[in-house]
């Protein structure tokens, strides 16, 4: 097992890099091939510690070329950053892409159904400083459906300027999605509702300046890097209402796709093909 100590020290003690002072630190404890014949060769397993809790997480990372964006992966809920990977229909059509395109790769856990919570942002955040001071990747693109689109929107909003690119997939506004999910009949959706709730250590009304502060609904003019939003238009688990509520306020940012899938169920909005490089629609 190969053992890797990096602390992340603010950016004003690393000289100047055009991104701002870092607000988070993390400690990489082991950096070591990943294991399993799900793995691409070269493929590596990062386990982490939070600055904000002691907390160890993990990462996957796969090195592609220098010069094209990094590729975020968020995965959706009650799914785990082995999902790009381990999921077949998701390997097959995004990870080949990803890998056909040379981009790198970070696929982040991030405290499992935590929807960008203050400790997971913070996580996300180092997680992106360390890629780029020690991995050599340059700009991010977020990737994510459902739970990791609705995640990728909320830490796009408060972190704007470390973004190149979001595609988010089946989602909608944060604040809206745990509303509609604490009071569905569907247990999953309780139950993530629940989990969320607990990962961020208040409900909204008790806190409600901790939601909103990753709501792109109210927030939607701090995405000014380009944001492609696809959606199914018989999603039975997101109503696609919602969703359309983001393209409408959204319609005339520059760099903003808006695409629905006409008859397209929840994963419907998965399967669309985008350049993750200018991220826009091809074809």
């Amino acid at each position: 097992m190969a053992l890797l100590l990096v602390t992340l020290l603010p950016a004003s003690a690393r000289g100047p890099a055009g991104h701002g002072r870092s607000e988070s630190m993390i400690e990489v404890l082991t950096d070591e091939p990943a294991s399993g014949s799900d793995y691409l060769p070269g493929t590596r397993r990062l386990t982490y510690r939070s600055a904000s809790d002691g907390a160890v997480d993990w990462a996957l990372w796969r090195p592609g070329e220098p010069d094209r964006h990094t590729v975020v992966y968020l995965h959706g809920s009650f799914s785990h950053a082995d999902q790009i990977f381990t999921r077949r229909d998701v390997r097959e059509f995004w990870l080949t892409r990803i890998v056909a395109g040379g981009h790198p790769l970070l696929s982040l856990e991030l405290r499992g159904n935590a929807y960008m919570s203050p400790a997971a942002t913070a996580d996300c955040r180092g997680l992106l400083e360390h890629a780029r001071a020690h991995l050599g990747c340059q700009q991010f693109v977020l990737l994510g459906g459902s739970g990791g689109a609705s995640s990728a929107l909320a830490f796009a909003v408060q972190h704007p300027e470390r973004l190149a690119g979001v595609v988010a997939m089946g989602m909608c506004d944060i604040v809206a999605r745990l509303e509609f999910a604490r009071r569905s009949s569907n247990p999953v959706l309780t139950q993530l509702a629940a989990d969320c709730f607990a990962a961020y250590g208040a409900l909204p009304e008790e806190q409600p300046a901790l939601y909103a502060a990753r709501s792109v609904l109210l927030h939607h003019a701090r995405l000014t890097m380009p944001v492609v939003l696809t959606m199914g238009e018989c999603d039975a688990l997101i109503p696609v209402a919602e969703t359309r509520r983001i393209a409408a306020v959204m319609r005339n940012q520059p760099g903003f796709v808006y695409h629905e899938i006409a008859g397209g169920d929840h994963d419907s909005a998965l399967w669309i093909d985008v350049d993750l490089q200018t991220c826009r629609l091809r074809g």
